[in-house]
């Protein structure tokens, strides 16, 4: 299978980022380049902040198809591409970028569906969920969670300008809902109501200060979902598991966002049935 045809071979994509060493992203694209048989490659490209100008202009020279984009540079990609999908405009943040064959860039996000393909079927109307962090991820995780139902939202940050130009972002998607800003001091709180705890900060990260958030007062029923993905089994994740609450991590989000990247920058669809296998690679 050869992929994209309306490109010359190999087909070129890649994730920007800074830090980006840890990102397990290239691992999902080449897994399933290789898997479907397609020449194509997706590498890591550590870009630092200030210079993602600068970083397009080089992958348009180079060919790209594309590239995403993680922390902190989402927001950069918003205002430096031509155009945005729905889907990013409504969120105020892109994570992936593609190069249309006039060499224009489109600006997509791929976070929302990628957030809740493990959560289908999930009815959120009538329940209290509670969000850390207001970043690009954070808006992703709230339009995601609004889709589901959600309308009672608590959005924990640590300052209160970052959680409002996020609201902001979100004016037409939260239209409707209930929603608190509140600061780490209220976060127990707020958690120990929710039905679904979905951590969306960088705390709990490998190099960053932990997220101290106990489980043990959390509801019975509740969901902890950490999309986090280094590790992959973060301190607050191993805890709910072992108190046996629902939980789904970050490489599910990973692999269910990737997904949407690699149908655009391949043109081919990346295969399921060796999810399993994806997954004992992602968690080596």
């Amino acid at each position: 299978m050869t992929g994209r045809t309306d490109r010359p071979l190999p087909l070129l994509a890649g994730l920007i980022g800074w830090p980006v060493a840890q990102s397990k992203s290239q691992k999902i694209h080449e897994f399933w380049l290789k898997r479907l048989g397609i020449d194509g490659h997706y590498v890591r490209l550590p870009v630092r902040p200030g210079e993602v100008a600068r970083a397009f202009q080089g992958m348009l020279a180079l060919g790209f198809t594309g590239i995403q984009a993680t922390m902190p540079h989402k927001r950069d990609c918003f205002e430096l591409v031509d155009r945005h999908t729905p889907a990013a405009r409504a969120l105020g943040a892109v994570n992936t970028v593609i190069v249309e064959d006039d060499g224009s860039l489109t600006g997509e996000n791929t976070d929302l569906p990628g957030f809740i393909e493990p959560l289908a079927g999930l009815n959120l109307a009538g329940e209290r969920v509670t969000v850390l962090g207001a970043g690009g991820a954070a808006a992703a995780v709230i339009a995601g969670l609004v889709s589901l139902g959600a309308r009672d939202i608590a959005v924990v940050n640590r300052t209160p300008e970052g959680t409002a130009r996020l609201l902001g972002d979100l004016a037409e998607t939260l239209t409707d809902c209930r929603v608190e800003a509140l600061g780490w001091d209220q976060a127990q709180q707020a958690a120990d109501a929710s039905v679904l705890v979905a951590n969306a900060s960088s705390l709990g990260m490998a190099g960053f200060p932990p997220l101290t958030l106990r489980v043990d007062s959390l509801r019975s029923d509740a969901i902890v979902y950490d999309i986090i993905t280094h590790p992959h089994e973060t301190p607050l994740l191993r805890e709910a598991s072992a108190r046996g609450l629902r939980t789904h991590d970050g490489l599910e989000m990973l692999v269910g966002q990737a997904r949407e990247a690699f149908r655009r920058f391949y043109g081919a669809e990346p295969p399921k049935d060796g999810d399993a296998d994806l997954r004992g690679l992602l968690i080596q």
